[in-house]
C-alpha cells in the first residue's frame, strides 16, 4: 500500500516529466539517452554505430559546390569557343583561297611555291594564358610542330595527314621543336623539287607514320586573318590580309572568293610596287616629307588608283574562272556591300575607288567575256595589248 507521502512525490514527478514527454513526441526520432557522468559525448551502443555509418546531411551550399562554375572554368570554356571560332574561320579562308592560288599559275608571273597543304604550329607561338592552354589541352599543340589544320581538297588531305599529327621529319630532315622546327619545315619545302613526292613522317598516337605525297605548286601569296573588326581586305605584295570583320560578314563562299581573287590580282599585277614607285617620284618632284609620310601608312590604308582597282576586278574574275568558279553571280558582291556602304554607291570623282554600280557593270561585262572564251575553247587569260597592258571592258 502506497503512503500518502509517496503518492504526492509520484504526482510531482509525473507533472515535471510531462513537458519532456510532450517535446519528445514532436521530435523526428527518439531522443538519445543522456550520457552517464564522465562518459564521452555521443550516442552509445547501436546508436553510436548507426551514427558513425550514417551519411552526413549536406547543407544547401555544400550540395551546390561541385556543380557551381568558377570564373576560371568559365574563362576556359569561353576561350575554347573563341579559339575554335578563329580556327574555323582560318580553315574556311584557306579552303577558299587554295583553288585560286592553284588555278592561277599562268597569271602569277613566276611567283610560285611548293604548298604542303596543311598549317602547323608550336606552343611557343601562343601567350602563356588561357588561350595557350586551349591549344595545348584541346587541340594537342606541343613544343614541336603540330598540324593545326589540313586544307580541304589538298594533296595532304588525300595522303591522310590529319590535325594533331606531330611533324617528325620532312624530306628526310629531322624537325626540331619551336621556331627552329617551323623554319626547318619551311626551308625544306621551299627547295624541294616541284611535283616530286615529298616524304613526311608524323607521330600519331605514339606511332611513327610515313607519308609521301607531291607538294603542290601554287601562287606564292600567303593568307592571314587580322584582328581588325572593319570589313576589309588588302594586298601587301606577297600576301593577302583579311580582317576578322570581313570573316564575320554574312557572305557566300563565292562572294568571299571574289574579294580574295581581287586582292590576289593586286599582288600579281604588281600594283603595290607601282604605288611605291609613284611615292618615290612624288618625293623627287614634291615634298619628300609628304612622300615619306604616305609611304609609312599601314598597308591596310594604302589606296590603289581607279585604274588599278578596275584591273584587279578584271584579273580577279579570271582567277575565279580558272579555279572552276561560276562568275555569273560574282557581281552581286558589290550589291551586297552597297547595302552596308551607301556612300560607295555615289559617284565621287575624287575617290580612288570606282563607284559600286560601275564595278558591278564591269564585272558583268567581264563575265560575258569569260563565257564567250569558254564557249570558243579559248585560253582563260585576261586580254592584253602587245606590250602587256590590260584591256579592261568599258561600261557606259
Amino acid at each position: 500500500m502506497i503512503s500518502r507521502r509517496e503518492l504526492v512525490r509520484y504526482r510531482i514527478t509525473t507533472v515535471l516529466a510531462l513537458p519532456v514527454l510532450a517535446a519528445a513526441c514532436f521530435q523526428s526520432g527518439p531522443l538519445p539517452p543522456s550520457p552517464a557522468p564522465g562518459a564521452p559525448a555521443g550516442p552509445p551502443g547501436a546508436l553510436a554505430d548507426a551514427a558513425a555509418n550514417a551519411e552526413p546531411t549536406p547543407s544547401p551550399s555544400d550540395a551546390e559546390a561541385p556543380t557551381r562554375p568558377t570564373i576560371e572554368s568559365e574563362r576556359a570554356l569561353q576561350m575554347e569557343g573563341a579559339v575554335r571560332t578563329r580556327l574555323d574561320r582560318l580553315q574556311r579562308l584557306h579552303d577558299l583561297t587554295m583553288p585560286l592560288l592553284r588555278g592561277g599559275l599562268e597569271m602569277c608571273k613566276g611567283h610560285l611555291r611548293n604548298e604542303l597543304g596543311f598549317l602547323y604550329a608550336t606552343l611557343d607561338q601562343y601567350p602563356a594564358d588561357a588561350e595557350r592552354r586551349v591549344y595545348e589541352t584541346v587541340l594537342g599543340i606541343r613544343s614541336w610542330p603540330t598540324v593545326l589544320l589540313v586544307v580541304s581538297g589538298s594533296a595532304a588531305e588525300r595522303a591522310g595527314i590529319a590535325p594533331g599529327d606531330f611533324i617528325a621529319s620532312v624530306g628526310g630532315v629531322t624537325v626540331p621543336g619551336g621556331r627552329p622546327g617551323r623554319e626547318t619545315i619551311a626551308a625544306v619545302t621551299r627547295r624541294w623539287p616541284a611535283g616530286s613526292a615529298l616524304p613526311v613522317q608524323v607521330e600519331r598516337n605514339g606511332m611513327a607514320v610515313d607519308i609521301r605525297y607531291p607538294a603542290e605548286t601554287v601562287c606564292d601569296y600567303d593568307i592571314a586573318v587580322t584582328e581588325d573588326d572593319e570589313i576589309n581586305a588588302w594586298a601587301s605584295g606577297d600576301a593577302i590580309h583579311v580582317s576578322r570583320g570581313l570573316m564575320r560578314f554574312p557572305m557566300s563562299d563565292t562572294h568571299l572568293q571574289a574579294v580574295l581573287a581581287h586582292e590576289i590580282a593586286h599582288n600579281s599585277e604588281g600594283h603595290l610596287a607601282e604605288i611605291t614607285s609613284n611615292l618615290v617620284l612624288t618625293g623627287l618632284r614634291g615634298s619628300v616629307r609628304d612622300a615619306a609620310a604616305e609611304a609609312a601608312r599601314p598597308l591596310s590604308r594604302v589606296e590603289f588608283s581607279r585604274t588599278q582597282e578596275h584591273e584587279a576586278d578584271y584579273v580577279g574574275m579570271y582567277y575565279l574562272a580558272r579555279a572552276g568558279i561560276d562568275t555569273r553571280e560574282v557581281g552581286q558582291v558589290w550589291r551586297l556591300l552597297a547595302a552596308e556602304n551607301p556612300e560607295g554607291v555615289r559617284d565621287r570623282g575624287e575617290s580612288t575607288h570606282p563607284s559600286l554600280p560601275e564595278r558591278f557593270l564591269r564585272l558583268e561585262a567581264t563575265h560575258r567575256e569569260i563565257t564567250l572564251k569558254l564557249e570558243a575553247g579559248l585560253p582563260l587569260l585576261p586580254n592584253r595589248t602587245r606590250d602587256g597592258a590590260l584591256i579592261v571592258p568599258r561600261v557606259g
